[in-house]
């Protein structure tokens, strides 16, 4: 990503950018300018559990499906520590 330093969008800017409350943003339905960055490390679960689009709603599913994601990039040792 070639930045020092990355960190959360404000709950308003979340809401704006994606049409999602904190707490329910899928990556399943975001914009496509937005670009997903997928650790290599989860690609190795069975399973993860998403927000589903709303604060009530949560979707468990496959990592592989990030893989027919057009923005998703997967990439080896994104998270560190």
């Amino acid at each position: 990503m070639n930045v020092g330093k990355v960190s959360f969008a404000r709950p308003e800017e979340t809401a704006e950018l994606t049409g999602m409350m904190i707490g329910g943003v899928t990556a399943l339905a975001l914009p496509d300018q937005i670009k997903i960055y997928i650790d290599d490390g989860l690609m190795n679960l069975e399973y993860i559990i998403l927000g589903g689009g709303s604060r009530s709603i949560k979707i468990k599913i496959s990592p592989k499906r990030f893989l027919s994601v057009p923005n998703a990039e997967v990439i080896k040792g994104l998270v560190t520590g």
